[in-house]
């Protein structure tokens, strides 16, 4: 295979193996990845992220200990977060259009500010903070990876609570009784660190859309400070701006 210069290796391989599974039946089996990972000279990991890119877009179906197959054709879904008329969350946004929401917690853990946290909450950077680094799914497909950050000393019980369902407004509101009424975003195009290349299985370097967002209480008071990273595979981003 001849990579396109200025390609990467990733998405080489994806559109390629693209090419090739169109042309294939549904229920035919995917060479092995040693064979593959030789025919296209690529690491284990490279390959992997193509596969799971397919798989994601609905081309591919894995299946345990049998291995991976061609699919039936069928339309990609995008799934879109709206930024509108009112503080919802990602989580209520899309219940409500009757998809099914979960999420991987990767890290809940208590960490110094720091100086961007800190100025995004205003509080001292040496203020300890709720640092929640989750997955999130939509019927199932990987979404958008987000880091949120909240402050310990307001919401102590968000250093333990289980976020793997459910919305964290709802929490905030359930919990510390907080109303939310605004959300400053700032939007941007970032290349995918390590960490973030790898949760959202795209290749370290990768362009994504990165979104900040700080959420504030009815007070004007800074309640969370997030960073969601999207994947371009069945992400949207929609901005409704009202006289």
């Amino acid at each position: 295979m001849r990579t396109v210069s200025g390609t990467s290796k990733y998405v080489a391989v994806r559109e390629h193996l693209l090419s090739r599974i169109l042309k294939l039946a549904p229920g035919t089996k995917l060479a092995p990845e040693p064979v593959l990972c030789d025919e296209y000279g690529v690491s284990r990991i490279t390959l992997r992220h193509a596969v799971d890119g397919l798989i994601a877009d609905g081309h591919l179906v894995r299946e345990q200990g049998r291995g991976t197959f061609v699919t039936e054709p069928q339309f990609r879904t995008h799934y879109r977060e709206r930024f509108a008329d009112e503080v919802k969350g990602f989580y209520v946004q899309q219940t409500e259009e009757g998809f099914a929401v979960s999420s991987q917690v990767l890290r809940q853990t208590v960490v110094l500010a720091g100086e961007t946290v800190a100025a995004a909450l205003d509080v001292s950077s040496a203020d300890e903070v709720i640092e929640l680094v989750r997955l999130r799914f939509v019927n199932g497909s990987l979404h958008h990876l987000v880091t949120t950050y909240l402050p310990l000393d307001r919401f102590p019980g968000a250093a333990t609570a289980d976020f793997a369902d459910g919305s964290l407004y709802a929490y905030l509101r359930e919990t510390y009784d907080v109303a939310l009424s605004r959300n400053d975003l700032l939007v941007s195009v970032a290349s995918a660190d390590n960490e973030v290349a790898e949760a959202l299985l795209v290749e370290h370097g990768e362009k994504l859309l990165r979104v900040a967002s700080t959420v504030f209480d009815t007070d004007d008071t800074a309640v969370a400070y997030g960073v969601s990273s999207f994947t371009p595979q069945n992400s949207e981003i929609f901005f409704g701006l009202h006289n």
